[in-house]
């Protein structure tokens, strides 16, 4: 069964925007990886440039003698599942509360919330969107699943976010290249329907 722990978290938090923080670095070390003798280490930064978590370094520990690492093993080693899964530990969400909210608090909270507004939903879809990219996660799907829509109307907030100048010139042209991708993913295969709905969302 893996197991991932965090050290080494850099006391520097970096503001990121749309209302959320990360540490400038971190280690991941996880162990219990399927097919990988031993622990792996990665020192994990946020990247300004990339405007996510990435890995700087890779390091594969064998257990002891008889294990080897070798090119197959290393090919196999999902190194950005590594940075996900810690990345999510130590992101931090400015809520509606006094101090910042970890990852679990913030989306239990989104989901308990009914009574937003069609603004506050856009402001929550943006604040979405840029915490998966920030953790390497997919955005429009994080957006989908948590505001109960499809990802076809995920790319249509987002797009009437961008309009309303609620996100930044980078997000936007992200946001552009993500819809053409969606655009293009539907013309052969049908939209997308989220998780617990019955059809494929027109209006909402």
């Amino acid at each position: 069964m893996p197991e991932l722990s965090i050290e080494l978290i850099d006391d520097e938090i970096l503001d990121v925007g749309d209302g959320i923080h990360i540490p400038r670095s971190w280690v991941a070390v996880a162990t219990g990886l399927p097919g990988i003798p031993g622990a792996v280490r990665a020192h994990v930064v946020y990247d300004p440039t990339l405007r996510r978590a990435a890995a700087e370094s890779v390091r594969v520990d064998r257990r002891g003698e008889g294990d080897e690492v070798t090119t197959t093993l290393l090919r196999d080693l999902r190194v950005q599942a590594i940075v996900k899964w810690t990345a999510v530990h130590v992101v931090r969400i400015d809520g509606d509360l006094s101090e910042p909210e970890t990852y679990g608090q913030y989306l239990a909270r989104l989901q308990a919330d009914k009574s937003r507004s069609e603004e506050q939903n856009l402001r929550e879809a943006v604040r979405l969107y840029r915490l998966a990219s920030v953790i390497n996660d997919g955005p429009l799907k994080l957006v989908s699943e948590q505001l109960g829509v499809s990802v076809s109307t995920a790319t249509r907030m987002m797009n009437r976010a961008r309009i309303a100048g609620l996100v930044d010139e980078a997000t936007g042209r992200e946001m552009l290249v993500q819809a053409r991708k969606q655009q293009l993913r539907e013309q052969f295969t049908g939209p997308y329907v989220a998780p617990g709905s019955s059809g494929p969302s027109i209006g909402r």
